[in-house]
């Protein structure tokens, strides 16, 4: 994962919004975020040394949350193309198997929502 690019988040700065395209995955190397709903509450917290972002990994993927940094934050960051040429490496497989297991969770998040 060296060949992949570090950003620097400060505290408070959103790294991405709901709704948004979902066109990165993150691996968190120092700090954590918060997931934060469009009224601005905060419902999860990721740690370092996780990520978020997976739907990055499906074509056309929306982000379901907002993550905002809480404190200072660097993340290793990988583009949708570069994750889903990192899984086709694996086995041409794992893209299916992970797309479909994101689209379940988009849909049952979805309803839980509702």
């Amino acid at each position: 994962m060296s060949q992949f690019k570090l950003e620097k988040f400060v505290d408070g700065q959103f790294i991405c919004q709901s709704g948004d395209p979902a066109t990165h995955l993150y691996f968190l190397q120092e700090g954590e975020v918060e997931l934060v709903t469009e009224s601005g509450q905060v419902f999860g917290l990721i740690p370092k040394g996780q990520s978020f972002g997976e739907a990055a990994i499906l074509k056309g993927g929306i982000r379901g949350a907002s993550i905002r940094s809480k404190g200072d934050v660097i993340c290793k960051v990988i583009s949708n193309d570069q994750a889903a040429e990192l899984l086709t490496s694996y086995s041409p497989l794992l893209v299916v198997i992970m797309e479909a297991l994101l689209l379940q969770q988009a849909m049952n998040n979805s309803i839980k929502r509702s």
